[in-house]
């Protein structure tokens, strides 16, 4: 039979409708699975095992009676920031430790009524303020493509631990690329959905009450008709009951939206920055998948140049860091958060003069960031607000003028980062900030992985971005490479549409698709 860690969920569900297969022979199979894999790569630190046991042989208990949900016996996990029951909510701060949730997250508990068991939650940065996962609570999680490398972040526990078979699916969140960078890392698929297609109570963060741009929750898999099966159980009609800003919409069915004839922009390069060669290559084998299914395809220019990763940055700060502070008072801070609050604690005319400085040494991306970064007033708050609106319509007019209602581009700037490598490196991010400042709908599906005839060839001059990208570039032999697929604001089913047909044809014809799960190399001592 089988190994049943290897299973998605939609095989998962066909193998217990056909009774090969119980809930507790799962549940037992994939706690095995994390028994022996975690100690490696150290993905899922909160663990659930005895209800996922006891709440197994019910969904048996209830499958033999011809009852249950529509995930009825299904196996997740989810991120550490969702409220579950009777389970500490930290953010990888220890002081909020001791005070477990009442109730679940309004996700989870549809989550929990449809069927699915929960057996853990997945490791955060601290603050969710990362690329890579690491806190003082429970340390660093690894990829387990590569353990020298970041699993990415924030929703890196959830990603790693469904590529390696710990669950077929995990529940993340995205407010910067959250759930999409550590799917990319990982070889794995995840969707960032329009803000409030699903609730978010429930969820936590580092800046609540920061607006102007927000975190959404969404699912990460090893599969693209997993994700779709996500869209079909977590009903936004229903979930809207839960929380008033959710739009009682109902998502579209992605098999009714046909490949052939339809128009699909696409670029490779921001504007801003150049992706790493396999990244670039990646958007090409997309494209001609795509086109080989009978989409049209559009050469598409990104309207600002980059400009989107600034405001982001300049909204996300606009408090000067009191929020995480506060936060943090008490604690050890980790290594990636260090250079931002070393920033941000600068007065601002040190901060204006550095940024002159870096402007003349030819850093012209860190002198704007110097620019953008600290506290704001109302009114520059506002201008702000007023710059993000102005930036959605400008990209909804360029999507109009080239008549395309699905862009491909690159999922990340670069494959997985080793190490401790993220914290000066925010500004490799402009391709997943673009979409949640913008509130387009995203996912990332994996192609390919990079290759020894591409890597280690980047310039390595230019300034420090463009070196350190260089440099990433060149330990990222072997490495998992997607592509990331953006719809119109509320048509998640055409990103999950295209990212299914460009998964069919990668997995078909790719001869180093990454295939997951995948079984880490132990650790060198």
């Amino acid at each position: 039979m089988t190994a049943l860690h290897t299973l998605t969920a939609t095989q998962v569900l066909a193998g217990l409708d056909a009774g090969d297969f119980t809930a507790v022979e799962l549940v037992d199979a994939l706690i095995a699975r994390i028994e022996a894999v975690d100690p490696i790569i150290n993905a899922l630190p909160v663990r659930r095992f005895e209800r996922a046991r006891a709440e197994a042989r019910e969904a048996d208990a209830a499958r033999a009676k011809g009852v249950g949900g529509p995930l009825c016996g299904l196996p997740i996990t989810i991120k550490e920031n969702l409220a579950l029951e009777g389970f500490d909510l930290t953010l990888g701060i220890a002081a909020r430790r001791g005070r477990p949730s009442a109730v679940d997250a309004p996700v989870v508990a549809a989550l929990r009524a449809a069927g699915a068991i929960v057996i853990g939650k997945g490791n955060v940065p601290q603050l969710l303020l990362a690329q890579e996962t690491e806190n003082p609570i429970w340390g660093l999680t690894r990829n387990p493509w590569k353990t020298t490398h970041s699993a990415g972040g924030s929703s890196g526990g959830e990603a790693a631990a469904v590529a390696a078979g710990y669950a077929p699916l995990g529940i993340g969140s995205d407010i910067g690329g959250s759930i999409r960078i550590p799917a990319h890392f990982c070889g794995i698929v995840g969707l960032k959905p329009t803000v409030d297609r699903w609730p978010v109570r429930g969820m936590y963060g580092a800046n609540p009450g920061q607006e102007v741009v927000r975190s959404q929750l969404g699912p990460l898999a090893r599969s693209t008709a997993d994700i779709a099966l996500m869209l079909q159980v977590l009903d936004p009609v229903q979930l809207a009951r839960t929380d008033p800003r959710v739009p009682p919409l109902p998502f579209a069915d992605p098999a009714s939206l046909p490949l052939k004839g339809m128009r699909i922009g696409w670029y490779d390069h921001d504007g801003y920055l150049a992706p790493t060669p396999a990244l670039k290559r990646a958007v090409a084998e997309a494209l001609d998948h795509l086109r080989a299914a009978g989409a049209v395809l559009v050469p598409l220019t990104p309207p600002d140049g980059g400009e989107v990763l600034y405001t982001w940055l300049a909204a996300i700060s606009a408090d000067g860091g009191r929020t995480i502070d506060q936060q943090l008072e008490g604690a050890d801070v980790i290594r990636q958060l260090k250079p931002s609050k070393a920033m941000l604690k600068l007065p601002a005319p040190a901060r204006a003069a550095a940024a002159k400085v870096m402007g003349l040494m030819g850093e012209r991306r860190v002198s704007r960031l110097l620019q953008v970064m600290g506290e704001k007033g109302v009114d520059a708050l506002w201008r702000l607000t007023n710059a993000r609106t102005e930036a959605r319509l400008a990209e909804l007019d360029a999507w109009n003028a080239a008549d395309v209602d699905v862009v491909i581009c690159p999922a990340h700037s670069v494959p997985a980062m080793p190490h401790g490598e993220s914290g000066d490196f925010v500004l490799g991010t402009g391709y997943l900030f673009r979409y949640s400042l913008l509130d387009f709908p995203a996912g990332s599906v994996p192609v390919t992985r990079a290759r020894a005839g591409e890597i280690g060839h980047m310039q390595p001059g230019g300034d420090r971005v463009e070196r350190k990208q260089a440099a990433f570039d060149a330990a990222s032999l072997g490495l998992p490479v997607g592509v990331q697929v953006v719809a119109r604001p509320y048509h998640e089913a055409h990103v999950v549409a295209v990212m299914a047909a460009i998964e069919a044809a990668a997995r078909a014809h790719s001869p180093d698709y990454p295939h997951t799960p995948v079984t880490p190399e132990p650790i060198a001592s």
